[in-house]
């Protein structure tokens, strides 16, 4: 009988042991959690960008609606829409269709900016640049946003619009 449970005692796990399988298993965890927060964050940025990218199409589709004569020089706030309402007659987007798009608008605070300026006298240069607040902060408990921009440029001649590019 004795020596079967000297058998059982060198059979068992230290307390030692279990506490650093158990540190072991926490920094897994964690490990795993900032992953999943990190891959959230990426993917509300790249969602965001999307939207900003549609709101520099949109612009720059409005811009050709425009003659040479309604484009003066100067920096303009756009308003993308109305806070109060998807579905009010103000709104720059009719977004009723798409409610969760109208959260992240809103939420998020887009703004779109237009500068036209002068490249010759036949020639205009104009630049959307569309920013936006992240949902995610880094540090606990800290209230500020990080701001992202979303740029997009093109060319108004006196005959039409010709070129158009964007980068980040």
């Amino acid at each position: 009988m004795f020596g079967s449970s000297k058998r059982r005692q060198l059979a068992a796990f230290t307390i030692v042991e279990v506490m650093m399988a158990a540190v072991v298993m926490l920094a897994a965890i964690v490990g795993m959690m900032q992953v999943i927060v990190s891959g959230s964050e990426m993917l509300d940025v790249s969602r965001k960008q999307t939207i900003a990218t549609q709101i520099i199409h949109s612009e720059i589709d409005r811009v050709r609606l425009n003659n040479w004569s309604q484009l003066s020089n100067g920096t303009t706030t756009i308003t993308l829409a109305d806070a109060t309402t998807p579905n009010s007659t103000t709104a720059r987007y009719t977004l009723a269709a798409y409610p969760e798009l109208w959260t992240v608008l809103t939420k998020s605070r887009f703004t779109c900016t237009r500068v036209i300026s002068d490249v010759r006298t036949d020639l205009k240069k104009i630049v959307f640049t569309v920013t936006w607040l992240g949902n995610t902060n880094r540090v606990v408990g800290s209230t500020n946003s990080r701001q992202y921009t979303r740029t997009g440029s093109t060319y108004f001649g006196k005959n039409g619009l010709y070129v158009t590019y964007q980068r980040s």
